[in-house]
């Protein structure tokens, strides 16, 4: 009877071999995850980016129906509680900046763009009163760059 125990006890476990693959196969899979974990979240900040864009069309009228004129900065809405926070700082991957000139009744317009290309986002944005969101993948974007929804 107590050599059955003992050798029983002798092959429990598991050997060095199988413990290797585990690891090996643990590795492959975490390799496979990864790029597609910060592809997801490079595609989680151009949707943020896009959204907070689309709030300015909103908040630019109001702001021209009360004022006469459009905001020429993000904080001027932000200050009017019209956009909830200021793009002009790095927000989910992006920065942001409104460039109108001062006190334009006709015309507005801002940009997204990615803090670290290729990390953060791969496009960059453009959108104006218009309320058409362009894009480009090579640097800056403007009124001459493809909308959204033409790629």
């Amino acid at each position: 009877m107590r050599n059955s125990v003992a050798s029983a006890s002798k092959n429990s476990g598991f050997s060095l071999i199988e413990l290797l693959i585990v690891v090996a196969v643990i590795g492959i899979v975490a390799a496979m995850a990864v790029p597609r974990l910060s592809e997801s979240k490079m595609a989680a900040n151009e949707t943020t980016s896009i959204a907070y864009l689309r709030t300015w069309v909103t908040a630019q009228e109001i702001y021209h129906s009360k004022y006469g004129v459009y905001a020429d900065a993000d904080n001027q809405l932000f200050n009017e509680g019209l956009i909830a926070v200021k793009g002009t700082a790095d927000s989910h991957g992006y920065t942001y900046s409104l460039d109108n000139p001062s006190g334009s009744k006709y015309t507005w317009w801002g940009k997204g763009w990615p803090d670290t290309p290729g990390k953060t986002g791969k496009r960059y944005f453009f959108i104006d009163q218009s309320g058409v969101i362009r894009y480009s993948t090579t640097g800056q974007a403007n009124s001459s760059s493809p909308p959204l929804g033409s790629q």
